[in-house]
């Protein structure tokens, strides 16, 4: 499934948290309103694209604010916007923010983090 329809946007706390209990492992993308956004989604978007077993939310800042508060209170990380976070049983594993969001550190920490589920080898 193409990664524009997999994207869920969370809007409120109740939703962040729905959301981690149904996928404990998931990427979240805080997106803000500037060009850093924009510019930094597309370095980490073909990685996300291909990695259709790892659920993937968008907050989008400004209309969302609580939904954004509840991540960096249950992450621990300061919020920030662009910004990435990779959660993996819960808890969040590695973030990333404006310019440091990049597709090689990105890749990096996907493949470093989670192992691909219910994705055939190929040769």
């Amino acid at each position: 499934m193409a990664l524009k329809d997999r994207l869920q946007f969370l809007t409120s706390p109740e939703q962040v948290d729905g959301f981690l209990k149904k996928n404990p492992q998931a990427v979240i993308f805080k997106a803000g309103i500037c060009h850093k956004t924009q510019e930094t989604f597309a370095q980490v978007q073909p990685h996300l694209e291909a990695r259709a077993d790892l659920p993937v939310a968008v907050i989008r800042v400004v209309e969302a604010r609580p939904a954004s508060n509840r991540v960096a209170e249950l992450s621990g990380v300061r919020h920030q916007s662009p910004q990435i976070l990779l959660f993996k049983d819960g808890r969040s594993v590695f973030d990333r923010d404006n310019w440091d969001i990049t597709g090689p550190a990105v890749a990096a920490a996907l493949e470093g983090q989670f192992a691909r589920v219910g994705v055939a080898s190929g040769g």
